[in-house]
């Protein structure tokens, strides 16, 4: 893994394949729907100016910017798509590039002075450390880990919306870990915070990165024990129970909340 400098990019690496972020989303093959594209080709149709670049697993990872409008972008043969919608794209390996690079991308262009004494960081020994170099400190990537429960009661599992989801949609319960706290005693207080619930028989599910900008999430089933639903109107919208057969619309597969619920109804159904 290795910086790039930009002035390098035409000379050294033309022929190399790219992931070329911008503010607005990710450009992606308007064909194939394929974020992958030859580096030389398109900062050529898409009048690009390269403005941070690193090299990961021989793909270039770069943030950008274009001067056309979206009408002649998409004329060339291109679109661009928010990155999380790429997180369903059949082929893992181009997952993962965009998982990292979006994270990277993200904490780079945030990571721009000392925390400390405010003086402005340089590159450090490897790709995810910056250094100060006045205070001697060293900064590395942010994660911030979060809990989701999925509690099931016979045949029925607790969903929730928040003001912020697409009309419609529900979702298991999620919070962050707080200080102090371990993932199973996070899981225990959320679900108690946001809808007043006691669980038990807590079940490891799986994790997934999540950088949006900077979220690790941590998946559990749980069991209802006992109460009443008493939602926390500053954290959700809704919350009900809803039995196998009669869910509600669900989050997109990129979320693990979907795989989470999936399990539930493959269990539930066999």
């Amino acid at each position: 893994m290795e910086v790039i400098e930009t002035g390098l990019l035409a000379t050294h690496y033309t022929d190399h394949q790219a992931l070329f972020f911008l503010e607005e989303g990710i450009f992606v093959d308007a064909q194939t729907a394929s974020p992958l594209l030859p580096f030389g080709k398109t900062v050529h149709s898409l009048d690009l100016v390269v403005e941070r670049a690193y090299l990961y697993d021989s793909t270039l990872m770069l943030r950008c910017q274009s001067s056309l409008p979206l009408d002649q972008i998409v004329e060339n043969g291109f679109d661009i798509h928010n990155p999380k919608a790429l997180l369903t794209f059949p082929d893992e390996k181009i997952q993962h590039l965009v998982l990292r690079a979006a994270q990277w991308l993200a904490w780079d262009e945030k990571l721009q002075y000392c925390s400390k004494c405010g003086s402005k960081v340089q590159k450090g020994k490897d790709l995810t450390e910056k250094r100060c170099n006045t205070c001697n400190l060293s900064f590395f990537p942010k994660f911030s880990p979060a809990v989701m429960v999925l509690i099931q009661r016979d045949r029925e599992v607790l969903l929730a919306r928040s003001a912020h989801f697409k009309p419609g949609v529900y979702s298991a319960l999620a919070g962050f870990v707080d200080m102090g706290e371990t993932a199973e005693e996070a899981a225990h207080r959320e679900v108690k915070e946001e809808v007043g619930l006691e669980i038990s028989n807590l079940e490891y599910f799986g994790t997934q990165s999540w950088p949006f900008p900077d979220v690790f999430m941590i998946a559990f089933k749980a069991k209802y024990v006992r109460g009443d639903i008493n939602i926390d109107v500053n954290e959700l919208e809704d919350a009900r129970w809803f039995d196998v057969k009669n869910l509600p619309e669900l989050p997109s597969y990129a979320s693990i909340s979907r795989r989470l619920i999936e399990s539930f109804i493959a269990a539930e159904m066999e």
